[in-house]
């Protein structure tokens, strides 16, 4: 029997602490292929480059560098470089992805999804020292845990499936004292609020952060950012959106003005 193909990337680039810790951890799990964006994209989401003009591929030391998104380099493992995986990880990344609204704007939970789209398994991974919890980690150290935890999920998914989930998002604090693993659901507590600058303009910030920065978050038992303030690890099934049904008849838009 062979060993499991496991695809590595992330958003923080090919050369950041995290994939490399997640690199050394997965070896021991199956054969590992990395293909990464060649500079940090966080926050890119699902954005996608290819269609602006070439795309720079360079084989290095510690895999593939993508001239591009996340997103980017899950395509080109697939489909200019043949990587045929059982699964795609990705991370380790330089700082939580909790709750609904965030997981739609990280590169890391974006790579996720590219590859649920290419009918592959994924898990992205994230960490964060909850008392420093703003990137960059300079500490290497940082990523051990979380890689390690990364691991022991992809060897059970591998192993037992993802049932009714097409990826997982696995949240783990940096340094956790002897942590429990929870399954938990997105939050959705958002709000936006806003502060007057010196200049024109106003300075933008999601309370929710700063509450689960002090230590003061309101958030549900079953949520992922709770099980993390709680210094446990967060695993999160995930499905793409999809049409759902509805009592609505929309019976309205028969009569439209077209």
């Amino acid at each position: 029997m062979r060993d499991p193909s496991i695809l590595v990337t992330n958003d923080d680039g090919i050369d950041a602490h995290g994939i490399r810790a997640l690199t050394d951890a997965l070896e021991s799990v199956g054969d590992v292929t990395v293909v990464a964006p060649a500079d940090n994209q966080s926050w890119a989401g699902r954005d996608m480059t290819w269609h602006a003009g070439p795309t720079g591929i360079e084989e290095t030391d510690r895999g593939y560098a993508v001239e591009g998104t996340p997103s980017d380099a899950v395509a080109v493992a697939v489909s200019v470089l043949d990587v045929d995986p059982d699964i795609v990880v990705s991370g380790v990344n330089d700082g939580m992805n909790l709750s609904a609204h965030i997981l739609e704007r990280s590169g890391t939970v974006g790579a996720a999804i590219e590859a649920v789209h290419f009918g592959l398994p994924a898990i992205a991974v994230s960490t964060a020292d909850h008392t420093s919890p703003e990137p960059p980690h300079p500490d290497p150290d940082a990523f051990e845990t979380p890689a390690e935890v990364a691991a022991f999920v992809t060897e059970r998914v591998l192993a037992d499936g993802l049932g009714e989930a097409e990826y997982l998002n696995v949240n783990v604090p940096a340094f956790p004292d002897d942590p429990e693993i929870h399954r938990t659901r997105p939050t959705r507590e958002y709000a936006v609020e806003h502060d007057p600058t010196d200049e024109d303009g106003v300075a933008l910030r999601d309370p929710g952060w700063q509450q689960f920065l002090t230590g003061e978050s309101i958030d549900a038992p079953e949520t992922d950012r709770h099980a993390v303030l709680n210094g446990n690890v967060s695993v999160t099934p995930m499905r793409l959106p999809r049409a759902v049904e509805t009592d609505a008849d929309f019976s309205g838009f028969d009569h439209h003005p077209a």
